[in-house]
């Protein structure tokens, strides 16, 4: 396993507001801890019923979340990639995979999520993307994927599930596919995985090259293959 670390921009603007944004974002993610307190799928699927109108606001409230969904896309796809994102929610990640790739699928536990989600893409105009209410066990695909993505999507996984979760990932790609993921870290906010975490679950399922990336003060990508 390898790391890098990508650095906050420093324009003057940028560096003013960077405390602020920090705080707001740090106790934000603290926040997704309500996840651990989901007991079944049925109430994942009720809180984010509730949840979505204001899903989008608190995450375009951070130019650090946006940065990480561009960098995530630009290490993981490239042109003519078929794409999957598992755990799509309102389809951020998909449609900035869309710009770059060929087609993005995404796939998403909760209907409310992807109803909003195919309002965005509809609104953007992509004509490449197809968007499914499912879970990842349950998610069939016609032929396996050059990359997958998740974002912010494994702290409403159980930790001794995640390794299956990852299994589905490696199924879902062709051989020496890439899955590229993006949230925040077991440092920070215990719902998530240390680097110990990701990389012992990546290797269980499979994965080789596991590479971390990361992002800001709490922000992590971490990209890993799938032998040929």
């Amino acid at each position: 396993m390898s790391q890098t670390m990508v650095s906050e921009d420093n324009a003057p603007l940028q560096k003013l507001f960077r405390p602020v944004i920090k705080i707001l974002r740090t106790a934000y993610i603290q926040g997704t801890n309500v996840c651990s307190l989901l007991p079944s799928e049925r109430a994942i699927r009720l809180y984010y019923k509730f949840r979505k109108k204001s899903y989008d606001l608190q995450w375009s409230m951070d130019p650090g979340y946006r940065k990480g969904l561009k960098n995530l896309v630009d290490l993981v796809i490239e042109k003519d990639d078929m794409v999957l994102d598992v755990g799509c929610g309102t389809a951020s990640a998909t449609i900035v995979a869309a710009v770059k790739a060929k087609e993005v699928v995404g796939i998403d536990l909760s209907p409310d999520m992807i109803q909003l989600a195919e309002e965005k893409v509809r609104k953007k105009g992509f004509d490449n993307t197809c968007l499914f209410a499912t879970s990842v066990e349950d998610y069939q695909p016609e032929s396996p994927f050059d990359k997958v993505i998740s974002s912010f999507m494994i702290p409403h996984v159980k930790p001794e599930f995640r390794p299956s979760i990852y299994s589905c990932m490696y199924d879902f790609l062709k051989p020496g596919g890439t899955v590229g993921l993006f949230g925040s870290r077991g440092e920070v906010c215990p719902v998530y995985e240390t680097r110990h975490e990701v990389e012992d679950n990546l290797t269980r399922a499979g994965f080789t090259d596991i590479v971390l990336h990361d992002v800001y003060d709490i922000y992590r990508i971490v990209v890993a293959k799938k032998p040929e």
